[in-house]
């Protein structure tokens, strides 16, 4: 059923791309807790990608945070994507990212669906 749409800044909005590039919006960063870096699992039985916070930037398994547009933070992580096998096809939102008390954000797989736009057509130019 539809209903009112919720604003962005009050929702958690959380994407994946081909790539393995992770968005999260600022609400989700928040209630994170506002990490510097996350360390990622991922649960294979379940299809889920988790996010730890942590403050060691130094560590090997670590992965930084990066700044995005609008106080929105990026996390490059085509190597854990690689590793793990998940192959994702254009870009994917998950819809009901959750949390819980020690700030981890769990992504579920499974419940996600595509915004990314369709290929570009021709443009169309007039004759003189």
């Amino acid at each position: 059923m539809g209903g009112p749409t919720v604003p962005y800044t009050e929702r958690v909005h959380v994407t994946i791309k081909s790539g393995g590039a992770i968005f999260l919006n600022q609400k989700a960063h928040k209630i994170m807790g506002r990490p510097k870096a996350v360390y990622l699992y991922y649960n294979r039985p379940k299809d889920m990608i988790v996010l730890e916070p942590t403050e060691a930037l130094t560590a090997s398994n670590a992965f930084l945070l990066k700044d995005g547009q609008h106080s929105a933070r990026l996390i490059y992580a085509s190597p854990f994507c690689k590793h793990n096998g998940i192959r994702i096809k254009g870009t994917l939102q998950f819809l009901a990212p959750t949390t819980d008390a020690e700030g981890r954000l769990y992504l579920k797989l499974h419940e996600t669906i595509t915004v990314t736009r369709g290929p570009r057509g021709k443009r169309l130019t007039r004759e003189r």
